[in-house]
């Protein structure tokens, strides 16, 4: 078992920040730029807590509220606060993962790794980059969609696009984090 969704990465990040109970993370993915990128049910928050808590990258501790029932806050273990800063500082390999995973480091790396944002969109766009030539390498002619090989080829193609279209913006982010 390991980390697979992103939700899971943005429980970690926001426990990187502080210690909360489960309706205090729920609320970030509810109230925040978070909610832009992920959407989590209440009933799936618990289910990746207790996968991370498995997997020992957080734990949890009972919280005394007075005459109020108990509460489970949640806290990063290092193990956790190491997995974290790994991957916020390794580059998205796939580009249809930049939609979500991507925006998901960037959220944390501004509030927690702020020195790392450019390094990072650097290597973003040189991974962008090689996948992209690795595409083309793949291109062969006009697209048509008449037979499976042409039709192969308008999938290429397509690749091709919404990977410039990525690097495009990538290297204006990244203009824009050196000019601040």
């Amino acid at each position: 078992m390991h980390i697979s969704e992103p939700a899971e990465y943005a429980i970690l990040g926001l426990l990187e920040e502080r210690p909360m109970h489960g309706y205090e993370l729920y609320q970030h993915f509810q109230n925040e730029p978070l909610d832009q990128i992920v959407h989590i049910e209440m009933s799936q928050l618990y289910a990746f807590l207790k996968k991370l808590a498995h997997l020992a990258l957080i734990e949890a501790m009972q919280d005394q509220q007075g005459g109020r029932p108990q509460r489970k806050v949640y806290n990063l273990t290092s193990a956790g606060r190491t997995t974290l800063q790994e991957w916020l500082t390794v580059p998205v390999e796939r580009p249809r993962d930049i939609r979500i995973f991507f925006l998901i480091k960037l959220y944390f790396l501004q509030r927690l790794l702020p020195t790392h944002l450019a390094k990072v969109i650097a290597q973003e766009i040189e991974t962008c980059q090689h996948f992209l030539a690795a595409l083309e390498a793949q291109r062969h002619g006009p697209s048509s969609i008449c037979d499976q090989a042409a039709f192969n080829q308008v999938v290429v193609c397509s690749r091709i696009y919404q990977t410039q279209a990525l690097l495009a913006w990538l290297c204006e982010l990244h203009r824009a984090i050196a000019s601040e």
